[in-house]
């Protein structure tokens, strides 16, 4: 197997794909939010640890993903990246890179704390049961929205949160809006390969109820987060507050509009759609993350009606 691994010439782009490299963002941000809401500051030592930390676990999870789902890939044009499927390294090589990974992300959440270790733990063992049979959550439709809900919406916030915060303390109100949100960009990636999916024999929510009604959720899921911000301003549910309403309610109002217009939940989307409209919303939410941070920093600054 060292052989195999020293004769390999594939280019250093495919082993970043392979590993996940360029999703490596979907982890480190809801981490990093529950990191700064917890920590009030944008970074320390142990939060810097925490990024690597769930880098390296993002990447375990992608390895362990193309090795469980190697023959529906070997069917799917988008997924010739893959290193097993290119015959670069073989499936032991594979499983080999996955436990090596999977070994460092939990010495280090160990060497970091126990209960980022905890939540570390709850990652991978989603992980597992998404990818692996006879769970494999991720052909359970609903439990596998459920499933990436979870992971990338709760436990990933409450790793962040974990390094500054006792766990029992966890702003529950405003990360239950996190999970919706990142229902709602998930939605869509769902959707568009409908078709894709039932020509390989993939189960999934979409292949089940069919891609208008994932579409209805991903806007009906997004709608419901930016209720629950607003409620929380409202009634000064922490993080939240009526200034940080004040500064920046105006996105939460534009928000599911913006949704309907780009991602239109009453038709079926094409890959350019979903493409533009996921970037589009992406980055309204980065610009509405980065502001209510900013001000949450501040101090919670006072609108200037009320000075």
């Amino acid at each position: 197997m060292l052989e195999q691994l020293n004769g390999v010439r594939t280019p250093l782009r495919f082993w970043f794909r392979f590993i996940g490299v360029e999703f490596w963002l979907v982890g480190l941000v809801p981490f990093q939010i529950g990191f700064i809401v917890g920590a009030q500051a944008w970074t320390s030592t142990p939060g810097l640890l925490g990024l690597a930390t769930v880098a390296l676990l993002t990447s375990s999870s992608f390895v362990l993903n193309h090795i469980c789902d190697l023959e529906t890939d070997r069917q799917n044009p988008r997924k010739a990246f893959s290193l097993l499927v290119r015959g670069d390294i073989a499936p032991l090589t594979g499983w080999v890179l996955f436990a090596a990974l999977q070994l460092v992300t939990l010495m280090l959440a160990a060497f970091i704390g126990r209960e980022f270790l905890f939540c570390l733990l709850g990652l991978t063992t989603i992980s597992l049961t998404y990818n692996i049979a006879p769970l494999r959550l991720k052909e359970r439709p609903g439990l596998d929205i459920a499933a990436n809900g979870v992971s990338l919406g709760f436990l990933l916030p409450l790793a962040g949160w974990s390094l500054s915060q006792p766990l029992t303390e966890f702003p529950q109100l405003y990360f239950a809006s996190i999970i919706c949100y990142l229902v709602g960009f998930y939605c869509p990636t769902m959707a568009v390969d409908v078709v894709a999916d039932r020509a390989v024999g993939t189960t999934t929510f979409a292949t089940r109820f069919g891609a208008l009604a994932t579409m209805r959720l991903s806007w009906i899921a997004m709608t419901f987060g930016a209720v629950i911000l607003f409620w929380s301003g409202l009634n000064d549910a922490f993080p939240w507050d009526r200034n940080l309403l004040w500064w920046t309610g105006w996105i939460l109002a534009i928000q599911p509009l913006a949704h309907w217009q780009l991602l239109p939940p009453n038709k079926a989307p094409d890959y350019e759609t979903v493409r533009r409209g996921s970037i589009s919303l992406a980055t309204m939410a980065a610009f509405a993350t980065l502001a209510f941070l900013w001000l949450y920093l501040s101090g919670s600054p006072e609108p200037p009606f009320r000075r």
